[in-house]
């Protein structure tokens, strides 16, 4: 199986979640950690103001606060490709599926609406 797939493991609610593209919800929680969105108390208002979903960013803001360092080491191939990926990342104590929704979030590139590293 293809990395392009693997997208196809995750809850569907995961995948309705993400709403005005991938990277759009990537940049958004990079600048909700930043606290570009305002305070805990307004950080949701303010993405839906923005026509973001809040639980997709801010789901996202999550994952990169806990797994960012993870993420970049799976593009680099350092857990391995496919069930060999999710299995090392389990076994490592990581909770795969995020952690792949979150090397998707980064690899995404809107423009060609494919899965690539960006230059």
């Amino acid at each position: 199986m293809s990395d392009e797939k693997t997208f196809d493991k995750l809850p569907d609610e995961t995948l309705e979640n993400v709403s005005g593209g991938m990277s759009a919800n990537l940049e958004a929680a990079y600048a909700v950690n930043k606290g570009q969105y305002g305070g805990a108390d307004v950080c949701a208002a303010n993405l839906r103001r923005a026509g973001l979903n809040p639980d997709a960013v801010l789901g996202l803001a999550d994952a990169l606060n806990k797994y960012e360092d993870v993420a970049f080491a799976v593009i680099r191939g350092e857990y391995g490709r496919g069930q060999a990926r999710t299995d090392a990342l389990t076994a490592a104590g990581y909770p795969a599926d995020t952690i792949q929704l979150l090397v998707n979030n980064m690899l995404w590139d809107p423009k060609t609406e494919t899965f690539g590293v960006r230059k």
